[in-house]
């Protein structure tokens, strides 16, 4: 958009200006995509992502930028973190920043086709889990009335606490939880400590 209105015309500064922000930052987002193939921008619509991932992405040649930003969509994490492990993963010919020279300093072929087996299992394991996203909402939203129901008496809840402390937080954990990514969240909050537990004689 900012492209198309500086082709007609329309200053930086003034684009600048309107939009609030310095003139650093405009010519940051208008040279944003410089450097990436038209097949990559074309996945890249839409899509949420800092001016990193492309910087990381102008070190792929064509095709790459292409895989790369594949992989990273079809997962879901257009993150700087995700487009340097696939550039690490890149086989030196299919890099645009490696001069004839520093192809040799690169990774070893077996570290480069595993992290790249890695990288299709992950996007395996995320094209199942969305396959199964809705059942297991369904299942949570199904869990969390029972457990509601059943807590709410107190002789069951005491019952519980007595003997199984756990479990109950566990169920409390459910009956709280308003949504799938609230679980994972507490579930990961709650991990740490679990695990420094584990570890006290």
């Amino acid at each position: 958009m900012l492209r198309r209105a500086i082709d007609r015309g329309v200053s930086r500064e003034r684009l600048a200006r309107a939009f609030n922000v310095n003139l650093s930052s405009i010519n940051r987002r208008i040279n944003l995509l410089e450097g990436i193939c038209p097949e990559a921008i074309d996945l890249l619509q839409d899509k949420q992502f800092t001016p990193d991932v492309t910087r990381i992405l102008r070190n792929m040649k064509a095709a790459r930028q292409v895989e790369a930003v594949e992989l990273m969509v079809a997962s879901n994490t257009i993150t700087v973190a995700h487009a340097e492990a696939l550039l690490k993963a890149t086989l030196p010919e299919q890099r645009a920043d490696l001069k004839p020279a520093e192809k040799i300093k690169t990774a070893p072929m077996e570290q480069l086709v595993k992290l790249e087996k890695e990288m299709s299992q992950v996007q395996s394991s995320y094209r199942e889990a969305e396959s199964t996203y809705g059942s297991d909402l369904l299942n949570l939203v199904v869990a969390k009335g029972y457990l509601t129901k059943l807590l709410a008496n107190d002789t069951v809840k005491s019952y519980i606490q007595r003997n199984e402390p756990e479990i109950l937080e566990q169920f409390e954990l459910v009956v709280n939880t308003v949504s799938m990514e609230e679980a994972v969240q507490q579930q990961a909050e709650t991990s740490p400590t679990d695990v420094s537990e584990a570890s006290e004689p």
